[in-house]
């Protein structure tokens, strides 16, 4: 919710897995390799590769020079450059023993079939895998990555933006059935009304984009509608006949989308990847 959680979103989508940076094949020499047209190189900058940009790159060597330069300069930006910097020759090698035990699992223990990101599926795999045997015999103490909307109950975080007047919402689909309000995907954010209403292009240029309403059958998916409005305006009816409606009504709805239930997580429709 924008400073509370940015998407609310329970379904595994489907990522594609990351792939190497592979090099331009060899090209004529007169040929100009461009990266990145519409980055500009700021003025407190003078690295190589930020001044190419400007004109492009004459060479495939020129590209690959520049290519290095700019990664380079990205490790010594990243909030581990230090660490990695000062790193022991011994804990250079535990990180590539590390790297390599992953990607055994990955192919070897959970498989291609199966979505290791998937927790629920893939439980009884964890156990046997190589990385966990690695897990459980270094010490206490490291960092555990916990999203907000993770370790605080989802109705406190709801509260929370209840009188924000800069909070927005907005709708993958109109919140009109029974049928949407089970399927639909919600998101909150803190902005501006200009923010809100225009769309930013490649080249800067803005696009007006008229707020939306979320209660309505015209809704155009993923307009944002004021989060204070969204609130007033809101009643459903659920199957069982109750009625929820306005601000309590609201944030008692937006907790079933935010939480998994036991149903949700345990229904024997559940498969490995969801």
């Amino acid at each position: 919710m924008g400073g509370l959680c940015s998407s609310i979103n329970k379904d595994g989508d489907e990522r594609p897995r990351e792939r190497k940076f592979q090099s331009p094949p060899q090209a004529s020499r007169s040929r100009r390799l461009h990266l990145m047209e519409s980055a500009r190189h700021s003025n407190r900058y003078s690295s190589g590769w930020r001044v190419a940009l400007d004109g492009g790159f004459e060479t495939p060597e020129a590209y690959e020079a520049a290519r290095k330069d700019m990664q380079t300069e990205e490790m010594t930006r990243a909030f581990d450059a230090d660490v990695v910097k000062s790193s022991s020759s011994i804990e250079r090698k535990a990180v590539e023993i590390v790297k390599k035990i992953r990607w055994f699992d990955r192919e070897q223990t959970y498989g291609s079939d199966v979505d290791a990101r998937h927790f629920l599926g893939t439980v009884d795999l964890i156990n046997q895998t190589e990385l966990f045997k690695v897990a459980k015999r270094m010490p206490k103490g490291s960092h555990l990555h916990v999203h907000f909307n993770s370790c605080l109950p989802a109705a406190f975080l709801i509260r929370q933006a209840r009188d924000i007047s800069a909070m927005y919402i907005r709708s993958t689909l109109p919140l009109v059935t029974l049928e949407n309000l089970a399927a639909t995907r919600i998101s909150f954010m803190v902005m501006t009304l200009q923010e809100a209403t225009h769309l930013k292009g490649d080249d800067g240029s803005l696009t007006y984009v008229p707020l939306g309403d979320l209660l309505d059958y015209k809704y155009t998916s993923n307009a944002w509608m004021p989060y204070k409005d969204f609130q007033r305006r809101f009643k459903y009816v659920d199957q069982s006949g109750k009625i929820l409606e306005g601000t309590h009504g609201a944030e008692s709805w937006l907790e079933t989308k935010m939480q998994i239930s036991e149903e949700e997580a345990h229904s024997f429709q559940q498969t490995g990847r969801g």
